[in-house]
């Protein structure tokens, strides 16, 4: 049963719906409220009342009832109409019952006497009805309704209006006579009437015969020559389709681009212009302008990126640029091994991501921008690679990274890393700094394949005459070489300094007495030999040593011709064995900005006497051996 609440209402029990039952009242608990009535049957004679208690007598005498006020001392004005009162028309509603009690009303009359009755109703006191009018009188009564409509009567506040006469317009001319759309009228031929030859009766066939239930018959080949477009078949039949003006199917998919892993690799062609010595100072900085949480979608980031720009590298490089300043990578994952795969749109999003969510984020971007693109996996030598020793055998090959492959001028595909081209990666203090390396945009396909081995051996690009290298090959790398000069990154990438152009180019130095070293670096392009002097004014640079009295520091400022700076210097100047070597760019001369300065000018600055200050910034390093 259910277990519903106590329900309480003044009203009759039919204004409670379903399900809003009220609760069972206990009569036999409710004080003041009488038992039900006794039924009486027919024929049964009504049981006498109970007789009243007996009344209790009081020995306390009745209270006296307060002084009557004088009637009259209250002021009414006369009624001339009975006053019903509403006072006590509506008794008190019985205390525990359901229904409601209704008094009739009652009527007093006035206090003061002057009530005053209705006349009694009598109908021959009534006035007579005017006489019905006649059909006449309303028809006459109509038209005199009618006559005052007709016509404004001028009046003082009216002014007169005059009646202006329009001249009818002139009639139009006739139409022409249109040709009869009906067909001509065919002439007889002179000989007659042409006789039409007789019908041939249509042959009774069943409705099994039209193909059901009956082994579809195949028509029969017809031979068309391609050639003769305009001939025409035999019975009357209809020329054949022109299937030499049909278009090549392979021919159109041929020229639409390809994104996707699918993607089948193209000619390789060798690029006409040097990346590393391009200017891309526009892209880089229109890829400044649009930072992560302003993009709504991939679509909108490539149409903005790309606008700009007609070329497809330089197109390439505003997304390879871009992700450089929007896009960190999610060291916690990594170091943590909990990398999940990830999505284009959900790196826009959060802006961290490892190696694949960069290299995903670049072709989603590339492909909406109507670039050819490809996302390339493999192996890398990146961060935690350590090379073989020579006792070591030889893995089999794993992939541990991504990057992509890009379609740029000329047809050329180009293999680019927008992982690390955007910033370095410290696992030992599980810290991400961002630091924008374009050397990973604009080194060759060969120097690119010296760290990364796709999984397709068909996405090495490589210009070289070579295909592909085997996984034995890459994994050993070169031939081991003598430990090379220490050059520091932003000679490299800052001032232009070719790193295979550094003299001397071992690290280590022999200690001869009576020996002369060149010190010498060229600032020229590594792949062309362009010159790459910059826009701005180079620094002085300074190989710093002992002192020709052996008890300070020497600092001596290298020669400059071109695009070349050298130094002659004796071994026995550079200090003892096991101590570094070590040249810089000379910064500031006195809190200014050396940039310009010639050589004679901080040759004399370093040779004057009294106080000086100034700035260096290292460029390479050799150890005295």
């Amino acid at each position: 049963t259910a277990n519903l609440p106590a329900t309480l209402s003044n009203g009759h029990d039919a204004s409670n719906g379903i399900g809003n039952e009220p609760d069972v009242v206990n009569h036999s608990h409710c004080s003041g409220v009488l038992p039900p009535p006794s039924i009486v049957r027919t024929g049964q004679k009504k049981p006498p009342p109970p007789a009243l208690p007996p009344r209790k007598q009081s020995s306390q005498p009745s209270p006296a009832l307060p002084p009557r006020r004088p009637s009259g001392a209250l002021q009414r004005k006369d009624s001339t109409e009975s006053v019903s009162s509403t006072v006590s028309s509506i008794s008190a509603i019985s205390v525990g019952t359901n229904g409601t009690a209704r008094t009739n009303g009652s009527r007093a009359p006035s206090m003061d006497g002057t009530r005053k009755m209705a006349p009694a109703f009598d109908h021959a006191s009534l006035p007579p009805l005017p006489p019905k009018r006649t059909q006449e009188q309303v028809d006459k009564r109509y038209q005199d309704i009618e006559r005052s409509r007709m016509g404004l009567k001028p009046t003082k506040s009216t002014p007169t209006v005059t009646t202006v006469e329009v001249a009818t317009p002139p009639a139009l001319p006739a139409r022409p006579r249109q040709p009869s759309s009906q067909p001509p009228q065919r002439t007889e031929p002179a000989g007659g009437a042409r006789k039409l030859p007789p019908e041939k009766p249509m042959p009774v066939r069943s409705a099994l015969s039209f193909g059901m239930n009956k082994p579809r018959e195949e028509s029969p080949a017809v031979d068309v020559d391609a050639a003769n477009v305009n001939a025409e078949l035999p019975n009357g039949g209809p020329p054949p389709l022109p299937l030499a003006s049909k278009p090549d199917l392979s021919k159109l998919l041929a020229t639409k681009p390809k994104p996707g892993a699918n993607l089948q690799p193209r000619p390789h062609t060798t690029p006409s212009e040097c990346l590393t010595c391009r200017d891309f100072s526009g892209p880089d900085r229109h890829a400044a302008k649009f930072p992560r949480q302003s993009a709504p979608s991939v679509d909108w980031l490539a149409t903005q990126l790309v606008a700009p720009f007609s070329s497809l590298t330089d197109q390439a490089r505003a997304i390879f640029s871009w992700l450089h300043h929007n896009v960190a990578y999610d060291v916690v994952s990594y170091v943590n091994k909990t990398v999940k795969p990830s999505t284009p749109a959900g790196t826009l999003s959060t802006g961290l991501a490892v190696c694949e969510g960069y290299a995903g984020l670049f072709t989603a971007i590339a492909s909406k921008a109507g670039l050819e693109s490809l996302v390339v996996s493999g192996h890398g030598k990146g961060a935690g690679f350590a090379p073989l020793k020579p006792d070591e055998p030889i893995p089999a090959e794993y992939s541990t990274h991504a990057w992509n492959a890009v379609k740029m001028d000329n047809g050329v595909w180009k293999l680019i890393d927008p992982c690390w081209g955007a910033g370095n990666v410290c696992l030992r203090e599980q810290k991400y700094s961002k630091q924008f390396k374009p050397v990973h945009f604009a080194m060759s396909n060969e120097e690119f394949g010296l760290k990364h081995f796709p999984t397709n051996k068909s996405l090495f690009y490589r210009n070289d005459g070579r295909d592909q290298i085997s996984w034995e090959e890459y994994i050993v790398g070169p031939p081991p070489k003598p430990q090379a000069v220490r050059v520091y990154t932003p000679a490299v990438e800052e001032d232009g300094v070719a790193e295979s152009r550094v003299l001397p180019s071992e690290y280590h130095i022999p200690m001869q007495p009576n020996r002369m070293v060149r010190f010498q670096f060229e600032k020229v392009c590594e792949q062309c030999g362009a010159p790459r002097t910059g826009l701005d004014t180079p620094y002085p640079y300074v190989l710093i040593t002992l002192s020709e009295d052996g008890n300070g520091k020497g600092y001596h400022v290298l020669e400059n011709k071109g695009t070349t700076w050298w130094l002659d210097i004796k071994s026995d100047l550079l200090g003892n064995r096991g101590e570094k070597v070590n040249l810089y760019t000379l910064k500031l001369m006195n809190g200014k900005d050396a940039r310009g300065v010639g050589v004679e000018d901080a040759r004399r600055f370093f040779a004057a006497k009294g106080g000086k200050s100034w700035n260096f910034g290292g460029q390479a390093q050799w150890e005295l051996v």
